[in-house]
């Protein structure tokens, strides 16, 4: 039987493969045939990662996002090590809120240096044509909360809304000369540890009538990453500059109320 998301052979770097949505991914692309390099900041959580997904030529490295400037080097000594790629999921991303009175530049930068700069330079890197082969797709993790928003999250909405925009400008300049791929998925609230601490943050009330938003309930890792693995495949072959909202209905049910 044909499995039209079959991955096998492919290799993909995947930020954020510590815990949440980013570990599930790894998951998730080992269980199609995929090699996965995957990226965070603990090396204990990475390793627990690599036990749960299915044999392959998998690796990681442990590396703080922040460091936007290291980015090529990381990249450049993992395509020494691997060869080409093709593609990227990038699953890192902090969440803090915080009112606009007390964003201050530093904090802005924080948090768009790890949630959209991070992902712009290993892009850039990447789709060189000696770093990856031609067709190849990358993924960043949006939110709908690029669409619809809250407070205290001006941050947060603006890297995701940062890359909900740069995918459409790379896609139109990689995709003529390399048929690159770039999309965002934009998910609502995903059951996952930073679920747990926007609740804790917000408190269960709010949490609650949010979630009485979301038609189809809360979404669980897997369904993010099975979007995710139909992106990178054959499937999505003409799908590029594309944000695709896995949001169980938040936004189109929250801009009707």
């Amino acid at each position: 039987m044909i499995n039209p998301m079959d991955l096998s052979g492919k290799r993909y770097i995947v930020t954020g493969a510590s815990s949440g949505l980013g570990r599930q991914v790894c998951v998730t692309l080992s269980q199609l045939g995929a090699n996965v390099t995957a990226i965070a900041r603990r090396e204990d959580r990475l390793k627990e990662t690599l036990s749960l997904m299915e044999k392959g030529e998998h690796d990681y490295y442990f590396y703080d996002l922040s460091e936007v400037d290291g980015i090529e080097s990381f990249v450049n000594s993992a395509v020494s090590k691997n060869g080409k790629y093709d593609g990227a999921v990038h699953c890192a991303g902090i969440g803090t809120l915080m009112p606009v009175a007390m964003s201050k530049y530093s904090f802005m930068k924080e948090i768009m240096d790890i949630n959209f700069f991070s992902f712009v330079e290993m892009a850039r890197v990447l789709s060189k044509k000696k770093n990856s082969n031609d067709e190849a797709s990358f993924v960043a993790v949006s939110s709908a909360a690029s669409e619809f928003t809250d407070k205290c999250k001006l941050g947060y909405t603006s890297s995701k809304g940062a890359l909900d925009s740069a995918v459409k400008a790379m896609a139109v300049e990689l995709g003529a000369s390399r048929k690159m791929r770039f999309n965002t998925v934009n998910p609502g609230w995903i059951r996952t540890e930073m679920y747990n601490m926007i609740v804790e943050q917000t408190g269960a009330e709010h949490a609650e009538k949010t979630l009485s938003t979301h038609v189809l309930g809360i979404t669980e890792p897997v369904e993010v990453a099975n979007t995710i693995a139909f992106l990178l495949s054959s499937m999505s072959s003409k799908i590029t500059g594309q944000n695709i909202f896995v949001d169980s209905g938040w936004t189109i049910n929250s801009n009707n109320d």
